[in-house]
């Protein structure tokens, strides 16, 4: 008896996958002139793209604290914790495809700032009351 195996599956071509890695890494180069605009402005990012997932991290330094309270307005979603150094605001960006993470050294900010940031903060702190307000992010 012979049995003949037949696959729909095509092989995975080493040159598709070459020329799909040149493409990404063309975008990434003009993802790479904003980010570098945004690090003048004091604002580090970082970007993980992973199957499913995009997460933005910023990390704002004092020169763009006063940009914090905007920033934030524009995340959905959002909540605050206290980190031992600072503070992390995590929310949704891009109709919730993007999860967006934004730490706060907390010697960057002035208290007023953090107060700006704490007023737009989606999140009902009463529901989370009694809490351990040290409690890192999951990422």
């Amino acid at each position: 008896m012979t049995i003949i195996a037949v696959t729909t599956a095509a092989p995975i071509r080493p040159q598709a996958v070459s020329d799909g890695v040149e493409d990404v890494v063309a975008e990434a180069w003009s993802v790479f002139g904003e980010v570098q605009g945004l690090a003048r402005l004091g604002v580090e990012v970082a970007v993980t793209v992973r199957p499913g997932e995009i997460v933005a991290d910023l990390v704002v330094r004092k020169e763009a604290a006063h940009l914090l309270s905007t920033l934030v307005k524009e995340l959905e979603d959002s909540g605050i914790t206290r980190t031992k150094t600072g503070f992390r605001i995590a929310g949704t960006m891009c109709q919730g495809n993007v999860g967006l993470r934004v730490i706060v050294d907390s010697s960057e900010v002035t208290v007023e700032q953090m107060e700006a940031v704490v007023a737009v903060v989606d999140v009902d702190f009463d529901a989370y009351a009694g809490g351990d307000e040290y409690t890192e992010w999951a990422a």
